[in-house]
């Protein structure tokens, strides 16, 4: 039998043993004909404190490359939307994505001026990781790379977005103005949720395997 892969991509200063991965994983661990991976942007404190946008699609590229993988389908989550983007536009073998409050530019990342420029002068800030449950350094290289992805790129496949109505963090409008551009490739599910959608992981593991399986919900 062949098997549809999958792959969920975290979000920011999260891991691949979030709560979204984590209960993907289970669900999809019941099926033989589903592979669910979920790769991990920063293994180690070190690795998150170099991190970049540009960095993270390479460690997706190298990942996707070491495991042979042609064909794939992504489920991403928040700044692993950004990266899913990229990596599809740039490298293309993935079939559908599912993007769940999703950053889809860069600019959708707001820090505050002061909080920049005293980062830009000492050159790391702390941040709080919750895959570590730490406090980790961050380099301003995250800021200076992220210049790269100021602009939206159009849907590089058949996309679906979950984002929640109550999303404090990324502006649903970034969602909703995507979606109006680009009709027939993308659709917009509006739960009643925040960013993180934690009480919507029935609906998450429902519309991975009806919209990225291709099958009847």
């Amino acid at each position: 039998m062949t098997k549809e892969t999958i792959l969920h991509l975290h979000g920011f200063a999260s891991s691949g043993n979030s709560a979204k991965a984590l209960y993907l994983r289970e669900r999809f661990g019941e099926r033989s004909d589903v592979e669910f991976l979920t790769p991990d942007f920063n293994p180690t404190p070190r690795d998150f404190e170099f991190l970049t946008v540009t960095g993270m699609i390479n460690r997706l590229r190298q990942y996707i490359l070491d495991r042979n993988l042609s064909t794939i389908s992504i489920s991403a989550s928040s700044l692993g939307c950004l990266v899913a983007l990229h990596y599809a536009r740039r490298f293309g073998g993935v079939n559908k994505l599912l993007l769940l409050a999703p950053v889809l530019s860069f600019s959708s990342l707001s820090f505050p001026e002061e909080s920049l420029a005293k980062w830009k002068q000492e050159g790391a800030v702390t941040i709080p990781h919750y895959g570590f449950k730490a406090d980790l350094r961050l380099r301003y290289d995250f800021c200076q790379d992220g210049l790269a992805y100021l602009e939206q790129v159009p849907p590089p496949a058949l996309m679906r977005i979950l984002h929640g109505k109550n999303d404090a963090t990324i502006p649903i409008q970034n969602s909703r103005d995507y979606a109006a551009a680009h009709p027939g490739l993308v659709t917009l599910t509006e739960p009643d949720s925040d960013h993180a959608l934690l009480d919507c992981l029935d609906l998450i593991a429902g519309q991975s395997a009806s919209f990225l399986l291709a099958q009847e919900s």
